[in-house]
């Protein structure tokens, strides 16, 4: 709070959508014989469009509340105390605020409001592929503000994970997000997986999301399957039979098993160890902390995770304190078991703000509570090494490096470019920049491609796919397409109809940009199948300069035995 005139700092507070907030606002306490018309209080919003409006007034003693859930404790008035309560705040309630006060003396206080919104992520847990088929996977990511987010989706096959990318098995496409009516954002976005890309029968698919609510990436996965041809119904009896068989097997182990257990477990107390970590935790790679716990049941162990607010964080204002507060990770945290032994595992990614960081780990066990701790301590060097070379070997040796320079979040950052003088031997050649980190895993590095290509990019044109999958007569269905990897951006997409261009129904979405520098797009398709429309043929043809010829693909409606009525033929 300040006098006209005096110095002014503006306080920052990040709150989350739906939550209640708090703008301070102080000046000196009215004299006991004031009247409350000697007080004026003004609190206006300034938006993030620049628009300046009223948020609360109070004059002549009378107080005029222009957005819903403003509130002003008149009692707290009498102690110098104006500050604002804001309800049930949403994204429109983000901007600058100021508290003006006269008293006559004149008091201003400014408050930039953040008010962010968390996604939501949905994606199914089980999915099935027919053998020799594809399958198509979608996460939705909805309700997040501010727009900026990141998608990523990872394949695990056994114990190796991998970012999926572009192969003739696997196909990812991101629409771009759509703003909600309420003023946050979603966005939709889908792996296309061949079974002949499922390793032993089952594969595990994972949507990683990165949002500035976020601490950490958030990952929801999809176990996908391979789902055989049917079977003869005496294959299915056999198997009944041998699974029957196998199951009485099992649980006779298990009761013998589970009393041996018992015995042994009931003659030794239960030890906990000190939380193992690796010997350097990254920034913003994936760190595993783990607590093993021996001498017990799985049933007999519950485990919790917590992290504790460093001291380096006392040093900021307390306005921020709620979202620094010790954070129970617990659910994120995952119990490994070997029958004997119980580990914990907690994966955890850190930002370099988080240097030392402490964890804890409270085991309960048969009445008991063993506490362990530790201080995660990240370490991201500056020192990168850059080469350029040529796809025909040639070294570079023309490369100039800038940096390496410090950001605000202590990140460090490089820039490294060549100059080139085209010619026609250039044309379809391809430039590597080889990156040198020790953060980086064996062989110690990681290529980034640049190809030169004067003609642009010819898009990569999927197949039509088709929701509902099955249509219905008489009721609506959708046909879409996706176009990626396109540059320049212009391209024209036509839908026909049995040779009939169709104009009705047809939306293309604009070329978006992507990380890779080339555009992606959806065409779509709405209609309603009729009587006629059975056994149609419908084509979407993709034009673009990089082509050699325009490219199509082909959707055929379900003919007369299988496109019905959904009570009947």
């Amino acid at each position: 709070m300040k006098r006209d005139g005096g110095a002014e700092t503006t306080r920052r507070i990040s709150v989350l959508v739906d939550a209640e907030v708090t703008l301070s606002c102080l000046f000196d306490k009215l004299p006991k014989l004031a009247e409350w018309s000697t007080l004026t209080i003004e609190w206006n919003v300034v938006d993030k469009h620049g628009e300046k409006s009223a948020v609360y007034t109070f004059e002549d003693g009378r107080a005029h509340v222009n957005r819903d859930g403003s509130v002003v404790d008149r009692m707290q008035l009498l102690d110098g105390d104006a500050s604002l309560q804001l309800r049930n705040v949403t994204v429109g309630d983000g901007g600058l605020y100021t508290c003006r006060i006269i008293t006559p003396v004149v008091y201003t206080e400014t408050t930039s409001l953040e008010v962010l919104a968390r996604p939501s992520v949905s994606l199914p847990k089980t999915a099935a592929v027919t053998e020799g088929g594809e399958k198509m996977i979608q996460c939705d990511i909805t309700g997040f503000y501010p727009e900026k987010l990141a998608v990523t989706w990872h394949v695990q096959n056994g114990s190796h994970t991998v970012q999926a990318g572009a192969s003739l098995h696997l196909r990812v496409c991101t629409e771009m997000s759509t703003h909600n009516p309420d003023g946050t954002f979603s966005i939709r976005s889908g792996i296309t997986l061949h079974s002949s890309a499922v390793k032993d029968g089952e594969m595990r698919i994972i949507c990683q999301v990165e949002h500035q609510t976020l601490s950490w990436p958030y990952n929801r996965s999809v176990t996908l399957t391979v789902q055989a041809p049917s079977q003869p119904l005496y294959s299915a009896v056999t198997l009944i039979a041998v699974t029957s068989v196998t199951s009485l097997l099992l649980v006779t182990s298990a009761v013998g098993g589970a009393l041996l257990l018992y015995t042994y477990f009931c003659q030794n107390a239960p030890s906990v160890s000190e939380i193992s970590q690796p010997s350097i935790a990254y920034a913003q790679l994936p760190t595993d902390l783990k607590c093993t716990v021996q001498g017990a049941r799985q049933r007999e162990v519950k485990v919790k995770w917590f992290k504790l607010r460093s001291g380096a964080d006392s040093a900021l204002p307390s306005e921020s304190v709620s979202l620094l507060a010790d954070e129970d990770l617990s659910a994120r945290a995952c119990l490994q078991s070997n029958g004997t032994c119980h580990t914990s595992v907690l994966t955890v990614c850190l930002t370099v703000d988080e240097d030392q960081t402490e964890y804890q780990c409270l085991v309960l066990c048969r009445g008991k509570t063993f506490s362990r701790k530790t201080t995660v301590r990240n370490f991201y060097p500056r020192d990168i090494d850059l080469e350029w070379s040529r796809s025909d070997g040639e070294q570079v040796r023309t490369a100039t490096h800038f940096g390496p320079f410090a950001d605000h979040n202590r990140l460090y950052s490089v820039w490294s470019e060549i100059h080139l003088r085209m010619a026609r031997e250039d044309e379809r050649a391809v430039y590597t920049c080889r990156i040198y980190h020790s953060s980086f895993p064996a062989p110690g590095y990681k290529d980034v491609l640049y190809h030169i290509n004067t003609q642009g990019t010819a898009p990569d044109v999927m197949f039509i796919d088709c929701e509902p999958p099955c249509p219905v007569l008489n009721e609506e269905c959708t046909m879409h397409l996706c176009i990626r990897d396109f540059c320049p951006e212009d391209v024209s997409v036509t839908w026909t109809k049995d040779g009939e261009t169709v104009l009705s129904g047809v939306f293309n979405t604009p070329p978006s940009l992507n990380i890779n520098g080339f555009y992606s797009m959806f065409s779509f398709l709405k209609l309603t199948p009729k009587e006629d429309d059975r056994s149609s043929e419908f084509r979407c043809q993709v034009t673009h300069s990089a082509q050699m010829e325009p490219e199509e693909r082909l959707f055929t409606l379900p003919a007369a035995h299988s496109l019905r009525l959904r009570n009947g033929s």
